[in-house]
């Protein structure tokens, strides 16, 4: 997956957890399976079963936020997966994220996030829609590995 589309899907799942418990969530829930409807109806059941009992989830934890933290995962993947078979989604994608950021309250704009790269890695950073991808690479020492 590039670049690009890495932080789509990272900001993707990270508003979509966003937005559970919250009073944005019937409209994002909404707009989040008019996205996965892009690759037909196979399978838009059992998104929609996945979200309501994510949300569910959320609003029954004490720790609501350390649960939506354990869901950004899930959702990359799944939204991951949706753009590796169905590319033109993408746009469908990023046109939902903002609307859903937009309606979130606003104690659900703001975000923590850490992260580091590791032995040669690249890793991505990004925190909610219209967000600044931040790209962090562990340099190679001097030396480097054998050419």
């Amino acid at each position: 997956m590039t670049d690009p589309m890495s932080a789509l899907v990272m900001t993707g799942a990270t508003t979509i957890v966003a937005a559970m418990a919250t009073s944005a969530w019937e409209s994002a829930r909404g707009r989040v399976v008019q996205v996965f409807r892009q690759r037909g109806d196979d399978g838009v059941g059992a998104i929609e079963t996945q979200l309501d009992a994510d949300a569910r989830l959320v609003a029954e934890e004490e720790d609501a936020d350390g649960t939506r933290q354990d869901l950004v995962r899930p959702w990359a993947r799944r939204l991951a997966a949706l753009l590796r078979e169905h590319p033109q989604a993408a746009e469908e994608l990023r046109r939902a994220v903002e609307e859903v950021a937009a309606a979130l309250p606003r104690t659900g704009q703001q975000w923590t996030q850490n992260v580091t790269a590791h032995g040669g890695g690249t890793a991505f950073g990004a925190q909610g829609p219209g967000s600044s991808v931040h790209i962090h690479r562990d340099g190679m020492p001097q030396d480097g590995p054998p050419r």
